[in-house]
């Protein structure tokens, strides 16, 4: 355990040399806070003022970070300890430094989330003595001292750390602590804050913002402030219904900071004009905290609004408190721009014109005419704005805050490209940029008062359509009321007629005036918005593509990246509108197509890129087979691009993505892009990509087999990725689920050709994947392998592969693990197994037997021959193997557990053709076990030979002669592998042959092996004649 003057030189080296020691420093210093009493250790280190400050802050920091685990664990931190520790966090409350004050902060309200209530009852009370006798003395004295006041924030500090972390609780135990809290904090903090708010009202004069202890003053009330407000934040959103009591809470908290919001605003104002354009640092950091006091105040209301609209909009107040804020918007709008920035020293700083404008929007829809008009509660006074006041927001918005300002202007001609990504990133901007934010208000109001801005902005489309603008002023306005028209798309469609004013975007596209632009970028940005809309459904109109493409295609002085890009994106909502008509763009296709890439390669950022093939994207996928004739040509410059790509992977994503749409829309026809997919998918998996284009790259793979129609042995093709797919199976077992899929398309299109290629490698592959594999994945393997039996054509072609890997050994260990211990046999692998079982199910176990009844059906001879075979390997005779695969088979649980009908007549016509062996193991069981099994089935399940040659040779009851699951698809809807899946389950003996006609045949043919009398003695004469009747009867049914 080391010592406090250890620990403290573990720090101070920490802090003091070079980068070079940093980290075999940091990780001596993380090995010395293992040991028992260091959070107390480092306090004390934290707590010496007569050392460095970096080492102390490095103290509390690490104090901080280590309390949530060490402050519970009594072998980290004795009780001892923790008494200490509660009393030196109040040591701190006249710290200096704003680093270790803060941690400290931080560290009590981790500590406070373990102790408090239980363990630390007093903690609140002692929290709120030190604010008391602070702020007491401060409120006594016009010029305290210094100490008082850094005294007073401290300890507010303290008390606002402990609530944001009980608050932050969603837990039943949170809520509890959260009820304890307030129950004690709220009779304390109501009266502190009207009072330290009185004292700012008075204290707060021009004359004094450049005083320190005005700094204080507003700091200590902006605390208070954000400790009343987050408790009763917190029972806001927990409450549902209030009690008067609650009620009245709210009420008071509500007209309280309603009406200290406005004085602080004013207050504010006023020291701005003061101040002028360069403030001291006092007065800059006045300002600074006042701002933060009016924006925290008006976050209180949009928590308020956000959690309970309708219980915001009649607190008493309410109202006027949102006309307040919209009357702000309206005297902003008259400011010059420089006025309205970012920075807290502005009149005008925008975080608090975007709450205005938020909180003003966010109550429209409470003031919503219908909803005046749904109100059945008679006495609730829902209020409605007037049409004028309507009307005067719409005007102001459009014309004052929705045209585009100059910075923008400046930004747009610093970096079209990046102008036009930052204004596409519209969704996430609006709580952070005014314009967006402006357009959102406007899109409220025309949700909630349409009658009165439908005709209003149809009067101002009317005033400007009929003469073209002449100057940037006219083509600004022209921009804005656009962007109105587009934003309201949805309730303008029916008052506007596209089609009579297409022509008029269209002279406005094909001008080559530069500032034309500007209506070029919101020509398109409009057209887009009006058909993605799905409010009115619209069909795209002819001419909407050729006004979209003269976009598109221009690169006069009157174009730019941006707008071209605009166009990409309205290319995109246009095609993916619900009322798309492929016919009418059909004619646009290839021209689209072939201007899209010059926009590809003029752009500078991947993220432009990106987005020209998202719209490529959606162009391949609306055109499907139309496509096909263009598929040359598309997929001539992807190499390049890919190349040119290097490391960016996003964008490799999106080739990736897009190639993968072309084969899936081109299907049968994509096998001229093979050349490509193989080039694509080996860079794609190569190791140094892998690991960010894996996904994308195995999902093309996927698309161009699914949809392969034959392998060509000798040419360029899909067949070069094998090798390494049948690599990946035995050697990367996180992506064994994925190498299966693939396989079984392989084997769907020509398996007897994939086993002739590597049989060999493959079932090697098979077997190590097997013998490593977790349960999931044996599942995946098991139902792979039944797939290439049940396609191979022959056992010839997979049976001595099948023995030599080993595979069929792996297989029958873990078909026999449940039997090992019955005789003392495979005690060598009976962890191994026994993990087997453990990780996987029943249903694993019982993959492996639908496996051997697959093999079984196509050639019981090599069956049998394989389990002799591998019989050494298991270290025991053929005679004992296959006896103990029989009893795992049949008396124990496996057949109960088979739950589909198809499995379990599989079964039995497995065991019909396993007796054809004449396999002593297999005959012993025949007149009872195997017997009682085709009597179960048989009892199970109804078939009927059908007359009708234009249906199924087999109507199964039991399977109602549907569609084949879902599961056996695999996903492969509208590929050409859907069919060979559906054809492969129609086609099943399972489903074609009767299992009564099956038994008999092969019954027959056992007879005719073995000969009638050693027949009947092996059965006819050993069955219960109860039974032999039974299965007569089935039989000639």
């Amino acid at each position: 355990m080391a010592s406090v003057d250890e620990l403290y030189a573990a720090i101070l080296k920490y802090v003091t040399e070079g980068p070079s020691a940093m980290k075999q420093n940091e990780a001596a210093l993380q090995e010395m806070l293992k040991g028992q009493g260091m959070l107390l250790k480092l306090q004390q280190i934290a707590l010496r003022r007569d050392i460095d400050p970096v080492v102390r802050q490095q103290a509390i920091v690490q104090a901080k970070n280590n309390t949530q685990l060490q402050w519970k664990s009594r072998a980290k931190t004795s009780e001892e300890d923790l008494v200490q520790l509660r009393q030196n966090v109040f040591l701190f409350i006249d710290e200096t430094d704003e680093v270790v004050a803060r941690n400290n902060q931080m560290m009590l309200a981790k500590a406070a989330r373990v102790d408090f209530p239980n363990r630390w009852p007093d903690l609140l009370d002692t929290i709120m003595g030190h604010i008391q006798v602070n702020v007491q003395a401060r409120l006594a004295s016009p010029s305290p001292d210094e100490g008082v006041l850094l005294r007073s924030r401290r300890s507010l500090g303290l008390l606002n750390a402990v609530l944001k972390e009980f608050v932050s609780m969603r837990s039943p135990i949170g809520t509890q602590i959260c009820t304890k809290a307030s129950a004690k904090v709220y009779p304390f903090l109501a009266p502190l804050v009207e009072q330290l708010t009185a004292l700012l009202n008075t204290s707060l004069t021009p004359a004094t913002i450049n005083q320190p202890s005005t700094v204080y003053d507003v700091e200590i009330t902006r605390l208070s402030w954000k400790c009343w407000s987050k408790m009763m934040l917190w029972a806001w959103g927990r409450t549902k219904k209030l009690s008067p009591e609650e009620e009245q809470a709210f009420r008071d908290f509500f007209s309280a900071s309603s009406a200290t919001v406005q004085q602080m605003w004013n207050y504010r104002m006023g020291a701005v004009q003061v101040a002028g354009s360069s403030p001291d640092a006092i007065t800059a950091q006045c300002l600074e905290l006042l701002t933060k006091l009016v924006r925290g105040l008006g976050k209180s209301f949009r928590k308020m609004q956000t959690a309970a609209t309708a219980r915001f909009v009649v607190l008493p107040g309410s109202t006027d408190l949102v006309m307040w804020y919209w009357s702000k918007v309206a005297e902003t709008a008259q400011a010059n721009e420089d006025l309205i920035t970012e920075s807290p020293l502005v009149p005008y700083p925008v975080p608090l014109v975007i709450q205005g404008m938020a909180i003003f929007k966010d109550s429209l829809s409470q003031w919503s005419p219908r909803k005046k008009e749904d109100s059945m509660d008679a006495d609730r006074h829902v209020e409605t704005l007037s049409q004028s006041m309507v009307t005067d927001a719409v005007s102001l918005l459009i014309t004052r805050y929705i045209p585009l300002k100059p910075s923008d202007l400046e930004r747009w001609e610093g970096d079209p490209e990046e102008f036009l990504n930052a204004e596409d990133k519209e969704n996430d901007q609006w709580e952070f940029d005014i314009r967006p934010c402006a357009e959102r208000v406007l899109m409220a109001l025309a949700i909630q008062y349409p009658d009165y801005v439908t005709p209003l902005l149809q009067q101002l489309f009317q005033s400007i359509i009929t003469s073209p603008p002449t100057d940037l002023n006219g083509i600004l306005q022209r921009e804005a009321i656009y962007c109105a028209l587009g934003r309201c798309a949805g309730r303008m469609k029916g008052t506007i007629n596209l089609d009579e004013w297409l022509p008029i975007l269209e002279a406005e596209a094909r001008n080559t005036n530069p500032e034309y632009r500007l209506l070029k970028r919101r020509i398109a940005w409009l057209l887009g918005k009006w058909h993605h809309d799905d409010s009115r459904p619209l069909a795209v109109h002819v001419k909407v593509w050729e006004v979209l493409l003269a976009v598109l295609t221009d690169r006069s002085a009157g174009s730019d990246s941006a707008v071209r890009q605009a166009a990409v994106i309205a290319l995109r909502d246009c095609v993916e509108n619900n009322d798309f008509d492929i016919e009418s763009f059909h004619p646009f296709l290839e021209r689209f197509l072939a201007n899209l890439y010059p926009v590809i390669s003029e752009s500078e950022t991947v993220e432009s890129k990106r987005r020209v093939f998202k719209t490529m994207n959606s162009i391949v996928g609306a055109a499907g087979p139309r496509i096909v004739p263009l598929l040359q040509p598309i997929a001539e410059p992807l190499p390049a691009l890919w190349t040119e790509a290097d490391l960016e992977y996003l964008l490799k994503q999106e080739i990736l993505i897009f190639v993968k749409d072309l084969v899936e829309a081109s299907r049968e026809q994509s096998v001229i892009l093979h050349p490509l997919v193989v080039m694509l998918v080996q860079q794609g998996m190569s190791p140094g990509a892998r690991a960010q284009l894996d996904i994308d790259s195995l999902s093309l793979w996927e698309a161009a087999i699914r949809n392969c129609p034959s392998l060509q042995p000798n040419q360029p093709g899909l067949l070069d990725l094998l090798p390494p797919l049948v690599e990946t199976l035995g050697s990367d077992m996180d992506a064994q689920s994925n190498s299966n899929h693939l396989l079984e398309s392989y084997y769907l299109i020509d398996c007897p050709l994939i086993l002739q290629l590597c049989s060999q490698q493959l079932l090697s592959a098979y077997a190590t994947a097997h013998q490593q594999a977790l349960a999931t994945s044996i599942k995946d393997l098991t139902e792979s392998l039944e797939l290439l039996i049940q396609l191979s054509g022959s056992a010839i072609s997979w049976a001595e592969a099948m023995h030599s890997s080993g595979l069929f050994a792996s297989l029958l260990r873990y078909a026999l693990a449940s039997k090992v211990g019955v005789d003392g046999v495979l005690r060598v692998f009976e962890g191994l197994l026994t993990t087997f079982i453990q990780q996987g199910s029943v249903s694993v176990l019982c993959d492996h037997f639908y496996l051997f009844s697959r093999m079984v059906l196509q050639d019981p001879d090599v069956f049998v021959q394989l389990v002799a075979s591998a019989a050494p390997a298991l270290s025991q005779t053929p005679e004992q193997v296959f006896n103990n695969l029989m009893d795992v088979w049949w008396r124990n649980i496996q057949f109960d557990s088979m739950a589909e009908s198809r499995h379990r007549k599989m079964t039995a016509m497995s065991m019909a053709n396993l007796t054809t062996t004449g396999q002593p193991q297999v005959m012993d069981r025949l007149a009872t076990e195997i017997s009682n099994i085709w009597l179960d089935v048989l009892g199970e399940i109804k078939e009927a030979e059908a007359d009708d040659p234009e249906n199924p040779p087999l109507h199964t009851y039991w399977n109602d002669g549907s569609e084949p699951p879902h599961y056996w698809m695999r996903g492969t809807e509208n590929t050409l592998e859907e069919e060979r899946r559906r054809t492969l389950w129609i086609k099943d003996p399972v489903q074609t042959i009767k299992l009564t006609k099956y038994i008999a045949e092969k019954l027959k043919i056992t007879e005719a092996r073995m000969g009638k009398m050693t027949f009947d003695q092996a059965f006819t004469e050993k069955v219960d004649p109860a039974v032999l009747k039974q299965v007569q009867e089935a039989l000639a049914s």
